[in-house]
């Protein structure tokens, strides 16, 4: 079988999007399956051996010349605009970082198609790229898709967004939509990297996986004694995160990790700061993780059994991730006004206090790694064909 991977974009660093395509690519390597990309080299784009990857555009902020825009994006996280914005759909998101514009669109489908074109696939999967499933439908071949709940329009929607796209579309003699989103409902399979008591999606043709990603656990009769911290990008800036956590735990039994790009890395007493920490070594022994709500974030705590706090900002998609987590009675949601170190201990001596936390978080982390991963979402694609 002959698969073209084709993952979104994004603007920033991110584990997200381009992880999850590694992971997909080296597994059906695994099973004997011919791989290629149609990926464009952004900031998360790197090679993977024996794998050729078809130009595709990287788009850019508001639709605006590139320059233009990677000046915007770099002035708006200066000056916390990013903890600002009210992000309602992941429509929204499509049309902020250019990836609907109607010229962007159109170059965009027109790479993929010759990627497909050339390399002559069974099969096309589609990281969350709409584009990618009108041009599979163009070229009349399966598609797959990543899916989740919150990119639904029956979630969240701004139809407003989709005139670029309906014009592409009717230039195509393909039907118009109300919303970019209900393209995801052209696809012939919707890969879901969760649970569906995490996200609990009906329909025909869905596959939950749980996390691609599952880590060997490293089991350890070691005292839970750690503090883990990863806030991404927006949300809660790096000083407040440290400054907080400072105050409610310098000093304390609790070794603090704080991750995060934007600071230099140092270690007063208890606290430790840097850029990257392995969490597989951190988690099994830490009293609580917590994060923005990025998918990522929520289900490695998950698979660890830790409680979590979360701190979602005003993003729709980490706003639904911590309803979840609290509904599961795995961890607490924060809004950014209440982010600071008398709230945050306070919910901590809480987890401590009441296992329900940790039990329930253990409990859905075990359902989450009996789903079957990356090997279930080849499979389910396998069987597509």
């Amino acid at each position: 079988m002959r698969v073209l991977l084709a993952p979104m974009s994004a603007m920033t660093e991110t584990k997200g999007p381009f992880s999850r395509i590694v992971l997909l690519a080296n597994e059906f390597i695994k099973r004997g399956h011919k791989v290629a990309l149609c990926a464009p080299e952004d900031i998360n784009y790197h090679s993977i051996e024996n794998v050729k990857n078809y130009y595709a555009p990287i788009p850019s902020l508001l639709g605006v010349p590139k320059f233009v825009g990677n000046n915007i994006f770099r002035i708006s996280q200066l000056v916390g605009l990013q903890q600002r914005k009210q992000i309602n759909s992941f429509e929204e998101v499509l049309h902020l970082v250019g990836a609907i514009n109607r010229k962007y669109f159109a170059n965009d489908v027109s790479c993929i198609r010759r990627a497909i074109q050339k390399f002559k696939p069974d099969v096309i999967y589609s990281e969350f790229r709409i584009a990618a499933i009108v041009a599979a439908k163009l070229e009349k071949i399966k598609v797959a898709t990543g899916f989740s709940l919150p990119v639904q329009k029956s979630f969240a929607s701004n139809p407003e967004y989709s005139k670029g796209v309906n014009k592409y579309l009717t230039e195509n003699n393909l039907n118009k939509v109300e919303s970019v989103l209900d393209i995801f409902d052209w696809a012939d399979l919707k890969i879901v990297p969760s649970s569906y008591e995490i996200e609990p999606i009906d329909g025909e043709s869905i596959v939950f996986v749980g996390p691609l990603s599952s880590p060997k656990l490293i089991q350890t009769k070691g005292e839970k004694n750690k503090i883990v911290a990863y806030m991404g990008n927006g949300t809660i800036s790096p000083m407040i995160l440290i400054k907080e956590l400072t105050k409610a735990f310098e000093s304390s039994s609790y070794q603090v990790y704080i991750a995060t790009e934007q600071v230099e890395p140092y270690k007063k007493n208890n606290i430790n700061v840097n850029k990257r920490f392995d969490f597989n070594e951190l988690l099994p022994e830490a009293v609580v993780y917590i994060n923005h709500g990025g998918q990522n974030s929520i289900m490695t705590s998950l698979i660890y059994g830790v409680p979590q706090i979360i701190c979602p900002g005003n993003v729709f998609e980490r706003k639904y991730n911590a309803s979840s987590i609290v509904k599961l009675q795995a961890g607490a949601m924060l809004e950014v006004s209440d982010f600071n170190y008398e709230t945050i201990k306070k919910i901590v001596n809480n987890f401590n206090e009441n296992p329900v936390y940790r039990n329930n978080s253990k409990k859905a982390g075990e359902i989450l790694l009996s789903l079957g991963g990356t090997a279930k979402a080849v499979e389910a694609i396998e069987n597509l064909i």
